[in-house]
């Protein structure tokens, strides 16, 4: 695909520009030419940057100064003097900062426009070097302000390498610890284990990882548990290392000793409690005067021999049948009606027949809320039964909310002992991430500098297409990691704007097919209004994702759909591929931070993008589907209202 490139021709008639285009039609490779003439005294008025300018020096009037003042307006861009006499002032014109000076007629010439299209590729390799620092650049800050440590050790242990965040939480300076033994600074509870362990690990294939756990000896003298995961990179050209990536958890160790003090407490005390109340009711009988519980007594027939006051106080209504004399179970009867306990409930069935032959204990929640045990207790003497009324509602609180905290505690211990393996596993595929691009980088950059004049123009334009790929997943990875963290620190600004939602969605599948030459994106887009309130980078980000999802998951077919249409109110927009697919049982997890489904297997990804996009489309109300087939492909639907934007 050509690149345009937007000229300007600076002069003060427009019969520079007709003969330019003449000139240039189909004659500079892998490019095309937009022309627009400006006079000197206009180009304040420019609104677009170019990328190519033409100086026009009309009746030999044009000057240095000139030439400077109009170099120094787009520094960026690549400036060329046309002169009918190129030698008489090349000197002069190129110090003012002109890349070039040459005439029409050189330009009509094959060497002209060879020496232009040199010009041009020199100006497109720079801006890609500029990039790759860029992204070099960003990578390093991650490494460098990132909580977890990164070591690099030789085969015999010796520290070749240790990220500032070594030196932050163990208090090492970085250059005191450098080719030192890493195992010295072990703990000898453990040294035997981990020896062994690193070498096991000097044994695996660079994509299989390990798992240590140590104590580590802080400069201070103590000595901190330390969990790593390590991979053997030492066959990587790159590292030539084996890596750890070691984290302090010192805290939630410590935090699972107390947990399970904690619960041994609770244990405890729910045993005691229980203790305490059947101590209380073996002492019922010999305490039954001063009880404050609430008495009844009857004789063996049923008749009530005996009633506290306490049974007075609680069944005020009731006072009177719950006397001296009465059936037990006339009493009963009015005892259920003042406590709002009607025939059709399962429990008066249960209590009737309890209190018909009372026996044991027998524990009633009440319609207020309030729970009573109701404990019978025989008398030898005159085969009589005494029951007393115990308010249990506080031990009944007390127990369901020690049972629920226990539950609490054992769910978030499980928790975070899942979030940590998932941030182990995501750390340690980023770095895996990372270091593919930058390799492809690395190796392109290389070849660009070492045969740079004799590499071919298209040799030349494969590598550049290879860095801008590599830049591309990197800024991508990079962009979806930062949306992830500020979604989950609730940091995340949503700014929306009016913006026009075609335009954005054929910009991001033309980047798409510049990065990805060998599939075809096929962009149809009808009746969505020209203009929406949206977050433009939020969407922007988010059909990025999905178009580069479509494209990476489609190895073996070239094409995918991407089409946006009205319906109803809504704004919809699917982006088809025909791909590996996903198995119909993983489809409900696809949107889980950190899922991949298991025919991504071999294909890079951080498991992020699909729950960014989830999120993102949500902060502007809208939704997203998902439907897909295993070897047919996948539809990923994105619905956006129309209208005024409510955030």
């Amino acid at each position: 695909m050509s690149q345009i490139l937007n000229s300007l021709v600076v002069a003060k008639g427009l019969e520079t520009q007709y003969a330019l285009e003449q000139i240039m039609e189909n004659n500079l490779a892998g490019h095309v030419l937009s022309l627009v003439t400006y006079t000197p005294d206009s180009l304040n008025k420019i609104d677009r940057t170019p990328d190519l300018v033409f100086i026009v020096n009309q009746e030999e009037a044009l000057t240095a100064d000139e030439v400077n003042r109009v170099t120094k307006m787009f520094p960026r861009c690549t400036s060329v003097v046309l002169d009918d006499d190129p030698e008489r002032q090349r000197d002069a014109f190129i110090k003012a900062g002109a890349d070039e000076v040459m005439s029409l007629a050189d330009l009509r010439s094959p060497l002209g426009r060879h020496m232009l299209e040199k010009i041009i590729a020199f100006r497109d390799l720079a801006a890609a070097e500029a990039r790759v620092e860029a992204s070099e650049e960003r990578f390093r800050g991650i490494i460098e302000h990132s909580n977890d440590i990164i070591i690099l050790l030789d085969t015999d242990g010796s520290i070749l390498y240790a990220s500032p965040a070594f030196g932050r939480q163990m208090g090492y300076e970085l250059w005191t610890v450098l080719g030192q033994d890493f195992f010295s600074f072990v703990h000898e509870e453990g040294l035997a284990q981990l020896q062994s362990g690193f070498r096991e690990l000097m044994m695996l294939p660079p994509t299989e990882s390990m798992s240590l756990e140590f104590l580590f000896r802080h400069r201070d003298g103590r000595f901190l548990t330390m969990e790593a995961t390590g991979s053997n990179l030492l066959r990587n050209q790159t590292v030539q290392a084996v890596v750890l990536h070691l984290r302090d958890v010192t805290g939630s160790k410590q935090s699972e000793v107390e947990l399970k003090i904690y619960r041994l407490h609770l244990e405890d005390l729910v045993a005691q409690r229980t203790r305490e109340a059947e101590e209380a009711n073996r002492r019922a009988d010999l305490v039954i005067a001063a009880s404050p519980d609430a008495l009844i007594a009857m004789d063996e027939k049923g008749v009530i021999t005996f009633a506290s006051r306490h049974y007075r106080t609680i069944y005020p209504a009731s006072a009177q049948v719950v006397s001296e004399g009465n059936d037990v179970m006339e009493a009963f009867e009015v005892v259920t009606k003042e406590v709002g306990l009607s025939h059709d409930d399962e429990r008066y069935a249960d209590m009737r027949a309890w209190w018909q032959k009372p026996k044991g204990y027998k524990e009633f929640k009440m319609a207020n809320g309030t729970w009573v045990r109701l404990q019978a207790r025989r008398i030898p003497e005159t085969n009589g039964i005494v029951v007393s009324t115990t308010n249990i509602t506080d031990y009944k609180r007390q127990q369901a909310l020690l049972a629920a905290q226990s539950e609490e505690l054992e769910v978030a211990l499980a928790k975070e002992k899942t979030i940590v393996e998932q941030q182990r596993t995501f750390v340690s595929m980023v770095s895996h991430e990372f270091r593919t691009p930058l390799t492809v980088i690395d190796g392109n950059a290389q070849i660009i500098h070492s045969r740079g004049d004799t590499i071919g123009k298209e040799a030349l334009q494969k590598r550049a297409v290879n860095i801008r790929s590599s830049v591309d997943r990197l800024v991508r990875l990079i962009e979806t990691i930062l949306s992830a963290h500020m979604l989950d620190v609730g940091k995340l600004v949503v700014e929306p704007k009016p913006c026009d939602l075609g335009k954005i969605i054929r910009d991001v599948c033309s980047e798409q097919q510049d990065i990805s030459p060998n599939h075809r994106l096929k962009v149809e887009v009808r009746g969505i209004p020209p203009a929406m309130v949206l977050d433009e980078k939020l969407i922007r980000q988010s059909l990025a994702n999905l178009v580069s999802n479509a494209v990476k998951y489609s190895p073996r077919s070239n094409t995918v759909e991407v089409s946006a249409f009205k319906e109803g109110n809504m704004a919809v927009i699917e982006v088809q591929d025909h791909g590996v697919g996903i198995p119909p049982d993983e489809i409900e997890h696809v949107f889980s931070k950190y899922f991949r489904a298991s025919t991504s297997s071999g294909i890079p990804g951080s498991g992020l993008g699909l729950s960014v996009v989830q999120h993102f489309v949500e902060l502007h109300h809208g939704t997203v589907a998902l439907r897909s087939k295993v070897g047919i492909g996948t539809v990923v639907t994105m619905s956006l209202p129309i209208g005024e934007g409510r955030f």
